[in-house]
């Protein structure tokens, strides 16, 4: 039976306090990895941590600039080094027209979900480089790929940069080793997303060619593909985790 051994490598996981990012951490350590929780809910990276029985909690506020500069700087000292950057952590919104998104609401999810993600990145890649090893995977989301239908214009464009934040590093590191892909999920059983779709879970599978719902350890499946030796010759790409739901 094939198994993935990550033992002696360290990984960055931002938005682990909950969800798909709490996944990722849990199956990154069950793998071998050694995990750093980062996430402005301080309380919530701690409980993951707790949950893999072990690693560090980091709060960090992507929206402000000092604060990522701060936690990448806090990763490096409490792993040593950052092999694995997993870049989950992000605002939903669902807004439905343009004309419902005002331009703070803009703002804000624009330097949370695309300009924080690229801080992260660029305090951290230069290391990975000069290491000439690393492994970015960055979340984008199916309203990237198909437009905001719930999710909000805000929301789509800022996982759509996200794609191109995405090429643009893996044309970078690629001589350095450095691989970056990212992942779009589509409807994942998340607790927001829960909340969005409260008692109508079949009209939304019925729009699934698997007929369900997503769940977090789905789409942290294929993160631990993507850091995995197996992944090793693959940069620039995005695997969309979605049941079929869109099909690029």
């Amino acid at each position: 039976m094939l198994t993935i051994d990550l033992s002696g490598k360290r990984a960055l996981v931002s938005g682990g306090a909950s969800g798909i990012g709490r996944a990722c951490c849990l199956l990154l350590h069950q793998a071998g990895a050694q995990v750093a929780v980062m996430d402005l809910n301080e309380a919530g990276a701690n409980e993951t941590v707790a949950l893999m029985g072990g690693g560090s909690a980091i709060r960090c506020d992507l929206g402000n600039p000092d604060d990522v500069v701060r936690g990448a700087r806090a990763a490096e000292e409490a792993l040593g080094q950052v092999d694995y950057l997993i870049n989950c952590a992000g605002i939903i919104a669902y807004r439905t027209g343009l004309e419902a998104v005002t331009p703070d609401q803009w703002d804000l999810v624009l330097d949370v979900n695309l300009r924080g993600t690229f801080l992260l990145c660029r305090e951290l890649i230069g290391g990975m480089q000069a290491r000439r090893y690393g492994r970015i995977v960055t979340f984008s989301s199916l309203a990237a790929r198909v437009g905001g239908i719930e999710a909000g214009a805000h929301y789509a464009a800022s996982k759509a940069g996200l794609i191109g934040l995405t090429r643009t590093m893996a044309k970078i590191g690629g001589a350095y080793n450095v691989t970056a892909n990212a992942v779009a999920p589509g409807v994942i059983a998340t607790d927001p997303v829960r909340a969005q779709v409260g008692d109508h879970v079949d009209a939304y599978t019925s729009t699934i060619p698997l007929q369900r719902l997503g769940e977090p350890i789905d789409v942290a499946n294929v993160v631990l593909f993507l850091v995995s030796p197996l992944a090793d010759y693959l940069t620039g790409l995005v695997i969309d985790v979605n049941g079929g739901m869109y099909m690029g």
